[in-house]
């Protein structure tokens, strides 16, 4: 997608509602982080911790290993985030916890040990922030708010145009009012 397109819904979703955070592919992250930290949003790329401070971004988000993680702590210092795509795995959020992640993202729909949801152990044990990462539509939310996820992540069908992203994030917006 155009770099306008793209930025374009980002205002748009600003406007509509909270927006914290953008997470980008490296290749987009030269063309995005200005336009997106002046709306007061973190830009965080996926993948190569060399392409936040190469960019201005604020930190980096990495689904590797444990290993990864501590090396992306120290490639970005500890003034950028780090984040870490755990997916369902407690062990190995509890190990990107330990290597020095600010924040986990999960597959909050992934599979639960013993049908406790990884977001709602996650957010009754440990005090670093989560994401839940799968795309989050308005009526999913009735099941994830009582598992106290810090951050969500909207459908990806925001970035269809800006209509689409006002729209998207009101609608998630107004729903975290009435909890």
């Amino acid at each position: 997608m155009p770099v306008a397109h793209l930025v374009g819904c980002l205002k748009a979703a600003c406007a509509a509602g909270d927006v914290a955070s953008l997470l980008v592919p490296g290749s987009l992250a030269r063309d995005l982080t200005a336009p997106a930290q002046a709306l007061g949003v973190a830009v965080l790329v996926s993948g190569d911790p060399r392409e936040a401070p190469r960019n201005g971004a604020d930190g980096v988000q990495i689904d590797a290993t444990t290993e990864d993680v501590g090396d992306a702590r120290q490639s970005v210092g500890k003034d950028r985030f780090v984040g870490a795509f755990a997916s369902a795995s407690r062990h190995f959020a509890m190990e990107a916890a330990e290597a020095g992640a600010d924040y986990l993202a999960f597959d909050q729909n992934g599979a639960s040990v013993g049908g406790e949801p990884i977001v709602k152990w996650w957010s009754a044990m440990m005090e670093i922030p989560c994401v839940a990462f799968m795309p989050v539509e308005p009526e999913d939310l009735d099941i994830l708010l009582p598992q106290k996820p810090d951050f969500i992540r909207p459908a990806d069908a925001m970035w269809q145009d800006e209509e689409s992203a006002a729209r998207i994030v009101s609608a998630l917006t107004q729903r975290l009012g009435q909890k």
